[in-house]
């Protein structure tokens, strides 16, 4: 028989020499605070994508932060590579779904479209933003020297500025104006190779001059003509301007076909601009497969004591009557402005 004592140190040993299992670590990848923060930042992205989607935008932090929607599809496709590096597979996967509906809508901006059948006269339309008179004013007149525009749209227009350009010739070229400068930014001139009319019934009250006229060309036929300037969304109190100005522009209905050129202080990304093009207006960059081109960016200041500047946005735009043919766009260089010159060539119907 065994003495059960030296059977019970066996046990003991045979215990006490057995590996000690340790319990296996979660993956600080895997951890549950980094997986709260991915779905938050999907989340994120979708509620961004919902309110582009059905033009939800209301208030000065969505109105301002929706024009950035191809920079954040960019960054949610960015940002869901990330979540699957980090094997957040299901995470990245709706966050990629968020960016292909917001790339889904921007896409169509970089293609061209069939054009209208128009045989009419062949125009070009030239809009420049003067930047409260401090753009380089000699840039304009040779773009006009280059381009030959019929009509030019000028936002910003200074009483000073008004005064250089007519120095520097700008009336003996485009000799037909029709011309509100005034200070700050409130000034606009429309200037044009034809006889114009002023259409002040068809204007916007807004806080910057939008100066409307009817164009009268060498072969009879007539065209009117808007130099935009919407109020800029930029602080809270300016939204119902911003929305009362787009309110105000004239409609693409009778006989007589409507531009408007200039600055609308709006992206194709706001509704009411997508709400303006519906009305019977086709965007000029967009058909011509050139919308996705940025007219804008701050010359200066911004974010985090001006180190940190708002990306750039397309603010500029043509909008021709649908019946209209649109042939070219170009976004021309700055100088001197933040804004980019927009020059359009376009067909009217017969």
């Amino acid at each position: 028989m065994s003495d059960p004592q030296t059977d019970d140190a066996s046990v003991r040993l045979d215990e006490a020499e057995a590996p000690q299992v340790k319990a296996a670590r979660t993956p600080w990848y895997r951890s549950r605070a980094l997986r709260w923060c991915s779905w938050a930042a999907t989340a994120a992205v979708w509620v961004y994508a919902l309110i582009r989607l059905f033009g939800l935008e209301t208030g000065w932090i969505l109105v301002t932060t929706i024009a950035f929607v191809p920079y954040v599809a960019g960054a949610a496709l960015i940002g869901a590579g990330i979540q699957a590096a980090l094997r957040h597979w299901r995470a990245a996967i709706v966050t990629v779904a968020a960016a292909l509906a917001m790339a889904a809508v921007i896409a169509p901006r970089a293609l061209p479209d069939e054009q209208p059948v128009a045989e009419g006269a062949e125009l070009r339309v030239l809009s420049v933003n003067a930047y409260v008179g401090t753009a380089n004013l000699e840039y304009i007149v040779e773009l006009v020297d280059r381009y030959e525009p019929d009509l030019l749209s000028i936002q910003e227009l200074t009483p000073g500025a008004y005064e250089e350009l007519a120095d520097l010739g700008l009336e003996e070229r485009m000799p037909h104006v029709i011309a509100e400068p005034a200070e700050l930014a409130v000034g606009t001139g429309l200037y044009s190779l034809h006889p114009l009319e002023r259409l002040e019934s068809s204007e916007p009250d807004g806080i910057f001059y939008q100066i409307a006229a009817e164009a009268t060309l060498p072969d009879g036929s007539k065209a009117r003509f808007m130099a935009v300037h919407t109020a800029a969304p930029a602080r809270p109190e300016r939204i119902p301007q911003w929305e009362a100005d787009f309110a105000q522009l004239p409609r693409p209905v009778g006989d007589v076909p409507w531009v408007l050129a200039g600055d609308f202080n709006a992206t194709l990304d706001h509704r009411l601009l997508r709400e303006a093009v519906e009305w019977g207006y086709t965007d000029a960059a967009e058909t011509t497969g050139e919308g996705l081109a940025a007219t804008w960016r701050p010359i200066e200041g911004g974010y985090l004591g001006g180190f940190v500047r708002p990306p750039a946005v397309t603010l500029d735009h043509v909008l021709v009557d649908e019946r209209i043919a649109v042939s070219d766009f170009e976004v021309l260089e700055k100088d001197g402005s933040d804004h980019a010159p927009v020059l359009a060539t376009i067909r009217l119907p017969e």
